[in-house]
C-alpha cells in the first residue's frame, strides 16, 4: 500500500471515529452536513436508544379461602418445558398474550385446576384449594454498567417492594366469593 492510500485511510478513520463521537455525545454537526446515506453509517452510538432497564418476570398468586388471602405459588411445575428459565410456556403466554382475555381465562382455569388437583408440588399446601388467581408483572431493575452482577435467583414476591409489582390480571371478586360460598373451588372438572 502507497504512503498516500495509508495516509487516506487513517484520515478517513478518524473522520470516521470523530463523526461517530460526535453523534455519541449528541452533535448535530456531522447530520447537518453529510448526506443521509454517511450520516447513516455514523449512528451506531444510538442503536439501542430505548434499551430496556428492566428485567420483566411474571408470577401468579391463588386465592386461597381457608386463609382469606392472595398466596404466591409457583407455575414452573406446570409449565416443564424450559421452566428454570424466561423461556419457559408461562412466560411467554404473559409475554405475549397478556392482554387477551380469552387467554387469560383459559390459563387461570389450567392453574387453578392443577393446583387443586394436588398431584405436583407449587408451594402451596395441597390441602388447601385455590378460587382464583391473580397474574403479577415483576419489574426488576438491572444493574447499572460496572455494577457487580448477581446470578439469576428466583426470590418470593414478599421480597420485592410493591412498586416493582404490577397486577394485571385478576378472578373477578365477585367469582372468587360465589366459589368459596359454594365450597367448589373447580372451574372445569375433568380436563385432563
Amino acid at each position: 500500500m502507497t504512503a498516500l492510500a495509508r495516509t487516506s485511510l487513517t484520515v478517513l478513520a478518524g473522520a470516521y471515529l470523530a463523526g461517530v463521537w460526535l453523534d455519541g455525545v449528541g452533535s448535530t454537526l456531522a447530520s447537518a452536513h453529510l448526506p443521509l446515506t454517511a450520516n447513516y453509517f455514523l449512528q451506531v452510538a444510538a442503536l439501542f436508544p430505548k434499551a430496556a432497564v428492566m428485567s420483566i418476570d411474571y408470577r401468579a398468586e391463588g386465592w386461597v379461602c381457608a386463609d382469606n388471602r392472595w398466596e404466591e405459588f409457583d407455575t414452573r411445575p406446570y409449565f416443564p418445558i424450559d421452566s428454570d428459565n424466561k423461556e419457559n410456556r408461562f412466560q411467554r403466554v404473559m409475554h405475549f398474550f397478556r392482554e387477551e382475555r380469552t387467554t387469560m381465562h383459559a390459563l387461570e382455569a389450567y392453574l387453578v385446576d392443577r393446583h387443586n388437583s394436588g398431584r405436583l408440588d407449587d408451594g402451596l399446601p395441597r390441602d388447601k384449594p385455590i378460587t382464583g388467581i391473580r397474574l403479577v408483572s415483576l419489574r426488576i431493575p438491572l444493574p447499572e454498567p460496572g455494577d457487580r452482577l448477581e446470578p439469576l435467583r428466583r426470590r418470593p414476591l414478599s421480597e420485592y417492594a410493591d412498586r416493582q409489582k404490577q397486577p394485571f390480571y385478576h378472578t373477578p371478586k365477585s367469582k372468587i366469593v360465589e366459589r368459596c360460598a359454594s365450597g367448589d373451588p373447580g372451574l372445569h372438572r375433568g380436563t385432563e
